[in-house]
């Protein structure tokens, strides 16, 4: 059972990374439909700039957990993923605070978000540290 848990740690960390960093690498790309399936369109070049910055902050996340899973830096890891959490309950927050209500994914990345989160805490108290 342990061994399974690691793994899954593992491979959802893995694909939240990837998750991470092919949604801002295509909202890098292409900001106005991304921002879309966002919740709050933008259509100039001002708005798409500030979407631009808003997702080079997940290229930063998917960086450091990178790094982290990769030399197997388990309590920075979860640090990170635990912080990250908080995320898409500020998004949508300001989504609400601004009469959008947010799409389905912001609930539903906070979920894996925090139970992978709590994988990795549980991997970081089974190895003692």
């Amino acid at each position: 059972m342990k061994r399974s848990l690691d793994i899954a740690a593992i491979v959802l960390t893995s694909l939240l990374l990837l998750g991470f960093a092919l949604l801002s690498l295509r909202g890098l790309i292409d900001p106005q439909p991304a921002s879309v399936r966002f919740g709050m369109p933008v259509s100039d070049a001002a708005g798409a700039l500030f979407y631009r910055v808003y997702l080079s902050r997940n290229l930063v996340i998917v960086a450091a957990g990178a790094i982290f899973l990769l030399s197997r830096q388990w309590t920075p890891l979860a640090i990170v993923l635990t912080v990250t959490a908080a995320l898409p309950v500020f998004d949508m927050s300001a989504l609400l605070l601004n009469g959008v209500t947010p799409p389905a994914f912001h609930p539903v990345a906070l979920a894996l978000i925090a139970i992978t989160a709590a994988l990795l805490w549980r991997r970081v108290r089974a190895a003692g540290g």
